[in-house]
């Protein structure tokens, strides 16, 4: 099972990022099964990493992303706001240490990792607000010269290109918001994204005090590799 082909709709209303977790609840278990297969850029992004880093995983979904971690010899903090999701990341990544919280208010001291990975996390926060304050938390987390990889759906996607028309004269609060269908217990299960405008996760890098090493495309992704200042 995973998302139907069903189209997109934009937004309608904002959630709370609490109604985001219980979407993910929802769709808990067909999201494991359809998703098992680590991003190639967090492969190469835990292999560029000194061995025996303490990296978290933030939005770490059902743990492939941890596991890939651990496997690079890294101490893992696997870290999300779905208690459901969380059941399927200890069976992946069960050397690890698992922790339900909010990516807003990250439940750690400041400076406590060397490195960070929110992938596919970041776009799920419904306001511009929140997004700030996550990377802003991120880098609070991280020590002096720890890195992070940030990556999020890019709102330039051939699916999206509809969506792209009818706002192409729009900016501001909103614009690259979606609900994207999930099938899921024989219905469709709406999730909020915030899609990602060419730049715009950089810029928000940047206002968070990191200072980004690396910017690019990947497939209907942008990524961006980071550093804590100071």
């Amino acid at each position: 099972m995973g998302p139907t082909p069903s189209k997109e709709r934009s937004s309608v209303g904002v959630p709370t990022r609490g109604q985001v977790a219980r979407t993910f609840d929802e769709i808990a278990r067909s999201f494991d099964e359809s998703r098992a297969d680590p991003w190639p850029e967090v492969v190469a992004f835990a292999g560029s990493l000194p061995s025996g880093s303490r990296v978290i995983d933030l939005g770490c979904g059902n743990g492939r992303h941890a596991q890939v971690l651990l496997q690079s010899r890294h101490r893992v903090v696997a870290f999300d706001a779905s208690r459901r999701l969380l059941d399927y990341a200890r069976r992946r990544a069960r050397d690890g240490d698992i922790v339900l919280g909010d990516l807003c208010a990250l439940p750690f001291g400041s400076a406590s990792f060397d490195a960070a990975i929110a992938v596919a996390s970041v776009h799920h926060l419904p306001t511009a607000a929140d997004r700030l304050v996550a990377l802003r938390e991120i880098a609070r987390i991280l020590r002096p010269r720890g890195r992070a990889l940030l990556m999020a759906w890019a709102f330039e996607q051939p699916r999206f290109q509809e969506t792209m028309a009818l706002r192409k004269d729009r900016r501001g609060p909103g614009v690259g918001d979606v609900w994207v269908p999930w099938r899921a217990g024989g219905k469709d299960v709406d999730r909020f994204y915030h899609l990602f405008e060419d730049g715009e996760l950089p810029r928000l890098a940047l206002d968070a005090a990191l200072r980004v090493e690396r910017y690019f495309r990947s497939g209907d992704n942008y990524a961006v590799v980071a550093e804590r200042n100071g």
